[in-house]
């Protein structure tokens, strides 16, 4: 069917199809399919950049989150126990705000305590990461 149509036309307007080449509604459709193809793989390249690099703020922020709730760990191990804090740093050349929490653990005994930390990207341009868990006060 678009062949005959495409035939039709070529015929219409004078244009005969020989060996030397293509006729210009041909180069123009090529041209067409091949400029929508670019603009959607552009699109795509795109995106995926960006949401490398959300991810890429994630892993720091996860690896920020850790590092404070192994600090604050050792911290309860010693004995030294701070209830709440927060501190702003910069890494990997973005703000970020570090919050902690020490609290105990309701219905269990007074030496269970949970450690919450959250990092919050200060640009806002990554979801909030937030790492919990529960430590035995005193214990290794």
């Amino acid at each position: 069917m678009h062949f005959r149509v495409a035939f039709r036309l070529h015929f219409a307007a004078g244009m005969t199809r020989d060996g030397a080449g293509f006729t210009l509604v041909e180069v123009i459709v090529a041209a067409g399919l091949l400029i929508t193809v670019a603009v959607g793989a552009a699109h795509l390249f795109g995106f995926t950049i960006a949401q490398n690099q959300v991810a890429r703020q994630q892993l720091v922020m996860g690896l920020l989150a850790s590092a404070k709730a192994d600090e604050l760990s050792a911290a309860i191990a010693s004995g030294v126990i701070v209830s709440a804090a927060q501190e702003t740093l910069v890494e990997s050349g973005r703000p970020y705000l570090r919050r902690w929490q020490i609290a105990a653990v309701p219905g269990y005994a007074a030496d269970a305590l949970v450690v919450s930390v959250e990092v919050i990207d200060v640009t806002r341009r990554a979801p909030d990461v937030r790492l919990t868990t529960i430590r035995a006060a005193g214990g290794p």
